[in-house]
């Protein structure tokens, strides 16, 4: 009697959990975006919302929260109710988080979960179309001759471009002053204004003013040259054996119902199948991430996680709390 009602227990459980899936979402999904409006994370996880909304009827919106970095925003994603109605775009910074900070007040091993990849981007290595330096060798070798070391911008101690410049240095056997600013934007503009001699950010950061002539980029930080600037070379190619990209993704709060993490990832992929937004996402200087799995993603964070671990502590980088 016991077991019958157990097992009519949990097959009206299932009953149930289906039922209340059959018509999800119901109301507007949020998209936490932990930096502000305009940045990457920003401009890719509006345009993949806005087309999600346009194929399925359903309402993607996007939200941004920000301060601190990016912890406020993923704080609030990792602390979220578990409801499948809150997801957070997150990207390379996440997993520099554990090394750069003593305690988060979340678990970025677990409480947020991988739900799909939505785009990768590599950085490129920008001066100042006026600065005398027309290749990366050629910069280089104005690093290692002048009596003062070059300035590079960065949107804060221990950001990801400060974390993937002070990388980039060492591999190039060269030594560079970090300038913070509060954003990317703002070192854009310490570029243009001569306040910094360059920096190294992700490509859509830095799309507008390459195609306006205003910034020179030098290189791109990929194992092959990207499609929406294929004249310029990848840093090995100009001689420094160095990778890194950028990448957007969308995760969930820890046990949100599996029905809705696989909506959201058969929604994202569809949308990424889409010719607009590939092309979107290329004037960007990105690659949508189309037949990226849940997998993929989650080792993607793993390895990242890892890897950005070494870099900081090898570096010495310590944020202000």
């Amino acid at each position: 009697m016991k077991l019958r009602f157990k097992l009519t227990t949990a097959l009206c459980s299932i009953v149930f959990s289906a039922a209340s899936f059959a018509d999800y979402p119901d109301r507007p999904v949020k998209i936490l975006v932990p930096f502000a409006s305009g940045g990457v994370a920003d401009l890719l996880a509006r345009v993949v919302a806005q087309k999600i909304t346009e194929q399925t009827g359903k309402s993607v919106i996007v939200d941004n929260k920000t301060g601190a970095g990016g912890r406020i925003g993923y704080e609030a994603g990792a602390k979220a109710q578990a409801d499948g109605y809150t997801f957070t775009a997150t990207d390379v910074t996440y997993t520099m988080m554990p090394a750069l900070y003593s305690s988060l007040p979340w678990n970025a091993a677990t409480d947020l979960v991988p739900v799909a990849l939505v785009g990768q981007m590599p950085f490129v290595v920008a001066v100042r179309t006026n600065a005398g330096v027309g290749t990366l060798p050629q910069l280089v070798a104005k690093a290692r001759a002048t009596g003062t070391k070059l300035n590079y911008g960065s949107a804060g101690v221990g950001s990801v471009n400060h974390v993937v410049t002070e990388l980039f240095s060492k591999t190039a056997g060269i030594q560079m002053v970090n300038v913070p600013y509060r954003g990317m934007g703002e070192a854009i503009l310490g570029l243009l204004g001569g306040s910094v001699d360059l920096l190294i950010t992700a490509m859509p950061t830095a799309m507008g003013q390459v195609k306006a002539g205003k910034i020179h980029a030098l290189a791109v930080t990929a194992s092959a040259r990207s499609a929406a600037l294929p004249d310029v070379p990848t840093t090995s190619e100009a001689g420094v054996k160095f990778e890194a990209s950028n990448w957007i993704g969308l995760t969930a709060p820890n046990n949100t119902p599996t029905e809705a993490m696989s909506w959201m990832q058969t929604a994202v992929a569809n949308a990424l199948a889409t010719p607009e937004v590939k092309q979107n996402f290329l004037r960007q200087g990105a690659e949508a991430a189309a037949g990226s799995t849940r997998q993929d993603f989650e080792r993607l964070i793993r390895s990242e996680t890892v890897r950005w671990a070494e870099v900081i502590r090898a570096a010495k980088i310590t944020p202000e709390q």
